[in-house]
């Protein structure tokens, strides 16, 4: 007997015992509904089974994007033989999910061969989510019964965090690939830009000439134009739970994996080679690679990341440097917590890496909190003068600096601090 029927049982067989012993009517009559209620509810629970029910779910995109709403249908076919049954069914979905349209659950009767479909729109913020099944539960002829059950019928979808589009991005790495592509490599060539003039070998191109020098030097001058190469370029996302701050709907993490999304997309958009690693709770390296492939791995690990805190990565200096290649583009978007994460980029330019910074900070999302009082004013002040002095100091390192308010969009903030030499080439 379940302890839905054996509970009432029990205390209405001691409250009859009780009102036989002491020969009260009131008592007798208490414990009547509860026996009552028990024996109908073990008669009704007697030969109860789940309807043989079989589900499938269709779910619109298994990857979407932060924002994208997602169109769900839920098909159930009754393979009873012979008779309705009364059934409550829902679908499992996420708990952070919200819910936009439609409804994931059915109550009432369903006959033998009847197909039913449930149609429901969510809302998923960035992550892998997971759906587990849906829950059956079939009630007796009179309600008072009931058995519950939980049919398998597994789901994923990986939500990836928003991107943009952004301008194309001046970087100068000292040392790039072989292959031709949209980086400036410093080196004379064919190319577009002009880069130099030598002295007429035999077999070069006649077209490339210049005239005007030969007339003054009587000697044949080639002008040589600078090579555009593509380059390898490594994206680190500073995971660090301390170097973040909490906004009021997400933190500064979440616009880092959404700027990381945006900067590799950039950059795999001009054939570059690009890998992601993001650093705080473990090594989330992604090899490098190149085209659609190569984003989408690089957005599938940006979803799951998450900040952490671990002692092991508590400072930048357990970076791995030796996943990336020597003389290579770091694209780096961290907050720099303190001065010691300023000597550790200061480190990798001296290794001769090329390092592009993006500085994301809440500045006037804390400003809006903190107001006007003088103790806020004068910590708001301290905070933005020391940011300032981190990043002249890098400035001077050679570093390429985007101080980032994420209250402004990542591409705002580039063009602002670097702008579009590919746009001023053109005009």
């Amino acid at each position: 007997m379940k302890r839905r029927s054996f509970l009432p049982l029990g205390i209405g067989l001691i409250v009859l015992a009780l009102g036989l012993l002491f020969t009260q009517a009131s008592l007798i009559a208490l414990a009547i509904p509860l026996v009552m209620y028990s024996c109908i509810h073990s008669i009704s629970s007697f030969g109860l089974e789940a309807p043989v029910i079989r589900v499938s779910r269709a779910i619109s995109k298994h990857r979407a994007a932060e924002g994208e709403e997602i169109d769900i249908r839920l098909t159930l076919v009754s393979d009873q033989a012979n008779r309705k049954v009364r059934i409550a069914i829902s679908d499992l979905f996420p708990n952070i999910a919200d819910l936009v349209d439609g409804t994931p659950g059915f109550f009432g009767k369903i006959a033998p061969g009847e197909t039913l479909d449930l149609n429901y729109r969510l809302s998923l913020p960035r992550g892998w989510h997971s759906f587990d099944g849906v829950s059956l539960t079939v009630w007796s002829s009179w309600g008072i019964a009931s058995k519950s059950d939980a049919l398998k019928e597994a789901d994923n979808v990986i939500v990836h965090p928003r991107t943009e589009r952004l301008a194309p991005i001046p970087i100068h790495p000292r040392r790039t690939r072989a292959f031709a592509g949209s980086i400036r490599a410093n080196l004379g060539g064919q190319g577009m830009d002009f880069f130099g003039c030598r002295s007429y070998v035999p077999g070069d191109d006649i077209r490339r000439i210049n005239w005007r020098a030969y007339a003054r030097q009587d000697t044949l001058i080639i002008n040589e134009y600078e090579l555009e190469r593509i380059a390898d370029v490594s994206v680190v996302v500073d995971a660090r739970l301390m170097a973040h701050s909490q906004l009021e709907f997400d933190t500064t993490f979440d616009h880092c994996a959404r700027a990381a999304g945006s900067l590799s997309q950039s950059f795999l958009d001009r054939g570059n080679i690009v890998g992601l690693l993001v650093y705080g709770n473990y090594l989330q390296w992604v090899f490098p690679g190149t085209g659609r492939s190569q984003q989408q791995r690089i957005l599938d690990s940006l979803a799951k990341s998450e900040p952490a805190e671990k002692a092991v990565f508590e400072d930048l200096r357990k970076l791995p440097t030796r996943l990336f290649p020597a003389q290579s583009q770091i694209v780096l978007i961290s907050p720099l917590v303190d001065e010691d994460d300023v000597e550790v980029v200061s480190i990798l330019v001296d290794r001769g890496y090329s390092l592009l910074l993006i500085c994301p900070h809440a500045g006037q999302w804390q400003d809006a909190q903190l107001g006007d009082a003088a103790p806020s004013s004068l910590a708001k002040r301290m905070t933005r003068l020391q940011r300032e002095i981190f990043l002249a100091t890098l400035i001077r390192t050679g570093t390429q600096v985007v101080d980032w308010d994420v209250a402004e969009p990542i591409s705002v903030a580039i063009e602002h601090a670097l702008g579009n030499p590919y746009a001023r080439r053109q005009s």
